[in-house]
């Protein structure tokens, strides 16, 4: 059949033919999943052998040779891996290997956790309580935790997951067969679930690639009951596709990679930049030729010929990069150099650029004085880092500039200008003075770690590429102080120590694997950025299980290691005898936390932390925040009053 066309007759045929399927499909499913279900329960209804005793079983596993030794053994099971870009399903064989020579003993109780790499911004949990914990212990303050939730979420009615397969399999022979677009389909409302996005609901398409199916129907690969998505393709659209690929991609120099999970706002989109070079300068900018299609040499006489797609993508890299040589805009638009130059000309003639400012831009007031200004990201206590600004002019409150009604200094990953009075200006230390990390250095003063954009002198960028290129220096201070590593940079390049978790003195404990002197950075304490509310409604479990691993982060964010986490989530306490201390940086415009050693540890020796008192009270939290926040509502009021006594006419 051919796509539905626009027409009552056209949608009427539609109708039907999306209820035939429909109901072809279903009685499939149901036939299937009768015999299904019967083979199923049939298999569980085979007669029970008596047990052997443990001699008969040991000389039945040793006869079978598996205590012949470890080895890579056949075996039917596979895994399915199917690749999105050439759309091919390819089987990959697992092997069995036993390990019987090896004796595993098992570790203290302890509760498992999702280990990651780097902080999950989480927010706040779900109002909706999803089940109540610990229903069986008389214990467990359930009062307490029930008043943290709003409603219980299987008061919702779920989505059958059968009911998912017959609709993902009804829109795949529809738009397979009878060649119809998912938006057609949705339009005659016949299927039960929708497959496009409406709203902030998701449709089939997206959650069938993030779900397994049933073997069902026979013969149909996993990969086939994937829904592509058929609607147009923007990257036939440049702007557009600049769009979606700078609000997906993070440029915080702490991630930059795609769906970020520390920064789930999307990043801003630059402003226009207004062209100062001529087309005349750009040969002088080339220091040589790139190429035998370089613009510097003789112009070439090929005749040019560029798609509207290609002028269009040429066009918007220049809105915001105007004065990029052709050499580089060459390899973007993967065109040869002199044709970029040569439409670098018709897009931007030189008659048009001048140092006139675009209209609605003025030029930026950098105040002579930046002392002057107001900053409050030195205490991280009372302060929360913002997502990067973005609008003309200066960054002041004309502007409504976020960073400057928050008391913060405008970071690498701000759309404001370059100049801005606003932003943190780095450090001058050198890199043979060996300044970095201590009080002399003027970031790690600010409770900052160097930024290797603005930090040139001692080299913060620099830092990453000599780690790698020498595998002793990446966890040995010594060596760092040495090879002349900027010693403020630890964080970000993840200058840990080796640690290794084994029993300690309180279930399982860090280990030091290496030796560690004062001041070193032993490990990052990673986990999800949860905000106040989701701290306290985590509180009755978390004290209940007499574990607690949340960490304070600034004014309005916390760490917690309960559900996902890296190693520190391990280090013990010690109130007597610490071994480390906690430090909240500001690491690229980001609150992160290090743990540093404040005496030398040895190979073996355990990590210890003291929590503090407060860290075993956490039952008064919820109460003492309600506290506070009485009080900082008492003091609003009486500053409030107080203003309006002192407007009040005479």
């Amino acid at each position: 059949m051919n796509p539905v066309r626009e027409g009552p007759d056209a949608i009427f045929r539609a109708t039907q033919l999306v209820e035939h399927v429909l109901q072809d499909v279903w009685e499939e499913f149901r036939l299937w999943k009768d015999d299904y279900v019967a083979r199923t329960l049939s298999s569980l209804t085979s007669q029970v052998e008596d047990a052997p005793n443990s001699s008969a079983l040991e000389n039945a596993v040793y006869e079978a040779g598996w205590n012949s030794g470890s080895g890579p053994m056949h075996s039917e099971e596979y895994v399915e891996v199917f690749d999105c870009e050439t759309q091919t399903t390819e089987r990959v064989p697992l092997e069995l290997i036993h390990l019987n020579e090896v004796a595993l003993p098992p570790l203290p109780a302890h509760e498992y956790c999702t280990p990651i790499e780097r902080n999950m911004f989480l927010g706040d949990d779900p109002r909706e309580l999803p089940f109540i914990p610990f229903a069986d212990d008389p214990s467990f303050d359930r009062a307490r935790y029930l008043e943290e939730y709003n409603e219980f979420s299987w008061e919702e009615p779920a989505v059958d997951p059968d009911l998912e397969a017959i609709v993902v399999e009804a829109a795949r022979r529809l738009h397979d067969d009878d060649h119809m677009p998912y938006r057609h389909i949705d339009e005659t409302g016949v299927l039960p679930l929708e497959l496009l996005d409406r709203d902030r609901s998701r449709g089939m398409v997206f959650r069938s690639r993030r779900r397994d199916f049933p073997a069902w129907p026979p013969g149909v690969p996993a990969s086939a009951k994937i829904l592509h998505d058929d609607t147009p393709a923007i990257a036939a659209v440049p702007d557009k596709q600049l769009a979606v690929l700078v609000s997906t991609f993070c440029t915080n120099f702490n991630c930059l990679t795609g769906f970020c999970t520390t920064h789930l706002d999307a990043m801003p989109m630059p402003l226009s930049t207004p062209p100062a070079m001529k087309n005349a300068r750009m040969a002088q900018q080339a220091s040589s030729p790139c190429g035998a299609d370089c613009f510097v040499l003789a112009p070439s006489e090929q005749p040019i010929r560029w798609s509207a797609v290609d002028i269009d993508l040429l066009r918007t890299i220049l809105d915001f990069s105007p004065d990029t040589l052709p050499c580089d805009l060459a390899t973007i638009c993967a065109k040869p150099c002199f044709e970029v130059f040569a439409q670098r000309c018709t897009t931007l003639p030189d008659s048009s650029i001048g140092r006139k400012l675009a209209r609605g831009r003025s030029k930026p007031r950098l105040g002579r004085v930046t002392s002057a200004l107001k900053f409050s990201d030195f205490d991280t206590q009372n302060f929360t880092p913002v997502k990067p600004c973005r609008h003309e002019g200066p960054c002041d409150a004309a502007a409504q500039c976020i960073c400057f009604l928050n008391k913060a200094h405008c970071e690498s990953s701000c759309r404001c200008n370059r100049k801005c009075a606003r932003r943190w200006r780095g450090c001058k230390c050198t890199r043979k003075g060996a300044t970095c990390g201590t009080d002399s250095c003027a970031c790690f003063l600010a409770h900052r770690e160097c930024d290797p954009e603005l930090c040139l002198k001692c080299q913060a960028r620099g830092a990453l590429y000599q780690l790698d290129t020498s595998s002793s220096l990446i966890f040995n201070a010594g060596a760092d102080a040495r090879a002349d590593v900027c010693q403020n940079t630890d964080i970000q390049y993840a200058r840990w120590k080796r640690t290794t978790v084994a029993p300690g003195r309180w279930g399982i404990g860090l280990f030091m694997a290496e030796v560690a002197e004062p001041g070193d950075l032993i490990i990052e304490y990673i986990g999800e950025l949860i905000y106040d509310p989701t701290a306290d409604s985590r509180e009755p479990i978390a004290m209940h299980r007499g574990r607690n691993y949340l960490f304070q982060l600034n004014s309005t964010l916390s760490v917690d290691g309960t559900y996902a986490a890296n190693a520190a989530r391990y280090i013990n306490h010690d109130a007597r005898a610490p071994s480390c201390r906690a430090r909240v940086r500001m690491v690229n415009g980001e609150h992160r936390i290090g743990i540093y050693a404040i005496k030398k540890l040895n190979v073996g020796e355990e990590v210890l932390f003291n929590y503090g008192d407060h860290f075993f009270t956490a039952p008064e939290h919820g109460k003492r925040k309600e506290k506070e926040k009485e009080k900082e509502q008492k003091e609003k009021e009486r500053g409030r009053a107080g203003a309006a006594e002192v407007g009040a006419p005479t």
